[in-house]
C-alpha cells in the first residue's frame, strides 16, 4: 500500500484553520457564538474551538473563533468594525 503523498492529499482538501480572535471570562461562549453568527452572516465559514470549561471555569479556558487561512483578514476586519466600533452599540435610553 503506497502512503507516499497521502498527508498532502488530505491537507489539500482541509482548509488551514486560523485564530482570528480569541474570548475569556463569563461571556466568552455567548460572545464567541455572537462572532461566529456575524462571520457566518457574511458567509465566511467559521468554528469555535476551546471553551470546554469556560461555563465551570470562566477565564481559564479561552475560546477561540477560527477561520479559514484565506479568510482570515477579511473576518478581522469584520469582527473589528462589529464588535469594537462603538457606533454599532444600540443608542442609550433615557
Amino acid at each position: 500500500m503506497q502512503t507516499e503523498g497521502l498527508e498532502d492529499i488530505i491537507s489539500m482538501s482541509e482548509p488551514k484553520m486560523v485564530r482570528v480572535r480569541g474570548f475569556a471570562g463569563p461571556t466568552a461562549k455567548t460572545a464567541a457564538e455572537l462572532a461566529k453568527g456575524i462571520l457566518q452572516n457574511q458567509e465566511i465559514p467559521c468554528v469555535i474551538a476551546g471553551g470546554q470549561s469556560a461555563d465551570l471555569l470562566p477565564g481559564v479556558d479561552i475560546v477561540q473563533l477560527l477561520v479559514r487561512e484565506e479568510d482570515a483578514a477579511e473576518a478581522a476586519e469584520l469582527l473589528e468594525s462589529f464588535l469594537d466600533n462603538p457606533s454599532h452599540t444600540p443608542a442609550e435610553q433615557p
